[in-house]
C-alpha cells in the first residue's frame, strides 16, 4: 500500500489522476472526432474458387463437346473475391479525401469482371460503378462497360469456334480495380464482387488467394481493415491504462492504516510545526500520513521560514521547527532529519551551464550587472532573486557560498530597479521557496536559489537552468570532499529534549525513522539522516 501511495503522490495527487483517467478514456473519441476524423474500413468476405468442375456440368452424355471442355477448363480456373467497403466514421468521405485511390489486385489472377451489390440506394450502386476502374500492368485503366464488352466478346467467340482457337483469345488482360473520385457519405456500405481466373502461364492446381487492397486518405482520415484483430488498439491501451490508475487511486483513498498499527507511535492533542518553507510541502504529507494513522493527532504546518520558525519554537509558540542547518538559538535541542542540496540557477535565456565562485560573488556585489560581461553577446540585464531575511536558504547561501551577505532590495518586481534607481544591482526577494522558483522562470535575466526538487520540478519547462559551482555539483558518496558548498541539513528544533511518550516526541520518532516518512523524504529528493538500520548518516554529522 505505500508504494500504491507513493506511486498516486508521484503522480501528483488524486486530482491529476482523476483527470487523466477521464482523459484516457476520452482519448478514443477524441482520435475519432477530432484526430482521425473520416474512416474508411474494408473487409475480404469471401475469396475462393466458383466451384465448378465437369461432374456439375454435364451428366456423362456428350463430355467431349468442345465448348463444354473450354467453358471447363475456364470454370475450373476462375474464383470469386467479396470485398466490403464502408464509411465506418462520422463524418462523409469525397474524392478530395483521398491521397491515393482505393486499390484492389489479386497476385497473378487476373480480373475477368465486376459487379457491385448491396449498396445501400441505386444512387449508390451507380455512384461506385462509375468510380471502378480496371487496369493492367501497363496502368492503362478502362471503365466497367468496357470491361464487360470485351468479356461478351470473348464468350462469344468462344462457343462460336469451339475449342480449337487459342485460349489466349478470351484470357482478361486486367490485374486489379480502382475506386477512382469515390464519394461515400456517413454509413454508407457496399459490396464490390470481383470474378478473377488464373492465368494460363500457372500451372493447374489452386487457386491464388492473395488481395491486396491500398490506397490512403488524408491527414484526417484512415484507411483499416476490419477483419484485423490486433491484441494492442488505442481503446484497449487507453481503457488499459485508465482501470489500473483507476484502481491505484480507489484502493489508495479506500485504504488508511489502521490506528492500531503497532509501527506507528500514535499521540493525541494539537501539534504545530513552523518554518523552513523549503522543506515544509514534504512535512505536510509526512503530517497527513501520520493523522490518518492517528486520528486522534491534529497536526498543523505553517511554512513561515526557519528563523521564524525556531524563534517560534524558542517563545513555545510552536512545538517543532524545521530549520536549513542549524541555528545558534538557546534552550532548544536540533535532531538531523534529511540532507537538502541547494541549486544556483537561471532563466534559460542566459545561456550559461556553470559558473565560478568568483563570478558569483561578482554578481552578487554588482561588479557584474549584464551577462554579456560573462559571456558575450547580446545585452541582458541580471535581476537576482533573493528570499527574505527570515529564510534558512539565504543564511546558507551567504555563509557557505557567497560568504557575504547578498546585498540591499532594490527591486519589488523582479525586472526593475523601481526601489532604487541609482543602485548597480536589480535584486528582489520573496518570501517562500516556491515564489522564487517561479519568479527565476518568469524573468529573463535572473538568477536565484532553490532546493533540488524544486528545481527538478522547474526545470521541466525548460524555463530554467541548474548552475554548477566552480563546474563542481553535489556527491553524497564523496561528501564534503566533493568541493560543492551549497548543501546542508535540515534539522527539527523543539523547546528541550521531547518527552518520548507525548505527541511531539513520537511524531518526530516517525518522521526520523518510520519507513513512510524516510519514503516520502527520498521521493521528495530529500537522503535521510537516519538508515532504515536506524544508524546515522555519518555525511549528516558535517554540517
Amino acid at each position: 500500500m505505500q508504494i500504491l501511495r507513493s506511486a498516486l503522490d508521484f503522480l501528483g495527487g488524486p486530482g491529476p489522476v482523476a483527470l487523466a483517467i477521464g482523459l484516457l478514456f476520452a482519448t478514443p473519441l477524441i482520435d475519432r472526432l477530432f484526430v482521425r476524423r473520416k474512416r474508411l474500413g474494408f473487409r475480404v468476405l469471401y475469396n475462393s474458387k466458383i466451384g465448378l468442375g465437369p461432374d456439375q456440368l454435364h451428366d456423362g452424355t456428350d463430355s467431349q463437346a468442345p465448348q463444354l471442355r473450354e467453358l471447363v477448363h475456364q470454370l475450373e480456373r476462375m474464383s470469386i473475391v467479396v470485398v466490403r467497403v464502408r464509411n465506418s466514421g462520422n463524418y462523409d468521405i469525397d474524392p478530395d479525401d483521398f491521397d491515393k485511390p482505393l486499390t484492389f489486385t489479386f497476385g497473378d489472377r487476373v480480373v475477368w469482371n465486376a459487379r457491385v451489390s448491396e449498396a445501400g440506394s441505386e444512387e449508390l450502386r451507380e455512384e461506385v460503378r462509375r468510380s471502378l476502374q480496371f487496369f493492367g500492368r501497363d496502368e492503362l485503366r478502362v471503365p466497367l462497360p468496357t470491361v464487360r464488352d470485351r468479356v461478351a466478346q470473348s464468350l462469344t467467340r468462344l462457343f462460336r469456334n469451339g475449342g480449337d482457337r487459342p485460349r489466349a483469345v478470351v484470357e482478361p488482360v486486367w490485374h486489379g480495380v480502382r475506386l477512382e473520385s469515390l464519394t461515400l457519405r456517413r454509413k454508407q456500405k457496399f459490396k464490390l464482387l470481383v470474378v478473377l481466373r488464373e492465368p494460363d502461364t500457372n500451372p493447374a492446381g489452386e487457386i491464388g488467394k492473395e488481395v491486396k487492397i491500398t490506397g490512403s486518405l488524408g491527414g484526417a482520415g484512415v484507411l483499416h481493415d476490419e477483419k484485423q484483430e490486433r491484441f494492442l488498439t488505442l481503446p484497449r491501451l487507453t481503457g488499459g491504462l485508465a482501470a489500473v490508475l483507476a484502481g491505484v487511486l480507489v484502493v489508495t483513498l479506500a485504504w488508511a492504516p489502521p490506528s492500531s498499527d503497532a509501527s506507528v507511535a500514535c499521540g493525541s492533542g494539537p501539534l504545530r510545526v513552523e518554518g523552513s518553507s523549503v522543506f515544509m510541502p514534504t512535512m505536510a504529507k509526512i503530517a497527513e500520513q501520520y493523522r490518518k494513522a492517528c486520528p486522534d493527532a491534529d497536526v498543523v504546518t505553517d511554512p513561515n521560514g526557519s528563523i521564524a520558525g525556531v524563534r517560534s519554537v524558542a517563545s513555545g509558540t510552536a512545538a517543532i521547527a524545521l530549520s536549513d542547518g542549524k541555528q545558534d538559538v538557546p534552550d532548544v535541542v536540533a535532531q538531523q532529519a534529511a540532507i537538502v542540496v541547494y541549486h544556483v540557477v537561471v532563466h534559460s535565456s542566459v545561456g550559461l551551464d556553470t559558473i565560478s565562485l568568483d563570478q558569483l560573488k561578482g554578481i552578487y556585489s554588482g561588479a557584474y550587472t549584464d551577462w554579456s560581461q560573462l559571456r558575450g553577446g547580446d545585452p541582458l540585464p541580471v535581476r537576482i532573486v533573493g528570499r527574505g531575511g527570515e529564510s534558512g536558504t539565504r543564511e546558507l547561501f551567504e555563509q557557505r557560498v557567497l560568504g557575504t551577505g547578498e546585498g540591499a532590495l532594490t527591486s519589488d518586481d523582479c525586472r526593475t530597479r523601481d526601489r532604487a534607481p541609482q543602485a548597480p544591482v536589480i535584486r528582489c526577494e520573496r518570501d517562500k521557496n516556491a515564489d522564487v522558483v517561479r519568479e527565476i522562470g518568469a524573468v529573463e535575466g535572473a538568477i536565484g536559489y532553490a532546493d533540488a526538487p524544486s528545481v527538478a520540478e522547474a526545470r521541466k519547462t525548460d524555463r530554467m537552468t541548474a548552475l554548477s559551482l566552480d563546474g563542481k555539483v553535489f556527491d553524497a558518496s564523496v561528501g564534503v570532499e566533493a568541493g560543492y558548498p551549497f548543501w546542508t541539513v535540515e534539522y527539527l528544533y523543539t523547546k528541550g529534549t521531547p518527552d518520548g511518550g507525548a505527541l511531539p516526541g513520537r511524531f518526530i520518532r516517525y518522521v526520523l525513522e518510520h519507513d513512510e516518512a524516510r519514503v516520502r523524504m527520498k521521493d521528495a529528493g530529500y537522503l535521510p539522516c537516519r538508515t532504515p538500520e536506524g544508524t546515522p548518516l555519518e555525511l549528516c554529522n558535517l554540517r
